[in-house]
């Protein structure tokens, strides 16, 4: 075994310095970016579960069923081109076998009614 000479000695014990240094930054990066990372997971936990986004996602869900409820609306049908057909209770007349000759109804359109009678024969 060749004993090191002083200088050799210190050039080997700044080289293990340096290495440590090397892999004590290396470690501390990643350390650092794990952190990072966590802090990201729980920022965006936090943002889905926020008050703010739960109030947009629920006015979300009440514009769609709005939508929905305006589309199927008696007012949105006539205004597509139909006409509610109502005998003389009122009440809607869903099939021309119910109908009888000098029957007065009223026919409700998009901008306002008019009454009707059923012809004979038809």
């Amino acid at each position: 075994m060749r004993l090191l000479t002083p200088a050799a000695q210190v050039e080997r014990g700044w080289l293990r310095l340096d290495d440590c240094t090397n892999r004590l930054a290396a470690a501390l990066a990643r350390a650092a970016q794990g952190k990072r990372e966590q802090l990201a997971a729980a920022r965006a936990t936090l943002v889905q579960r926020s008050p703010e986004t739960r109030v947009q996602f629920a006015s979300h869900q009440l514009l769609a069923l709005w939508k929905r409820l305006q589309a199927a609306s008696p007012a949105s049908v006539l205004n597509r081109g139909f006409a509610i057909v109502r005998d003389e209770r009122g009440k809607p007349v869903a099939r021309r076998a119910g109908l009888r000759a000098g029957q007065r109804l009223m026919t409700e359109f998009a901008d306002g009614a008019a009454p009707v009678r059923v012809e004979p024969g038809a």
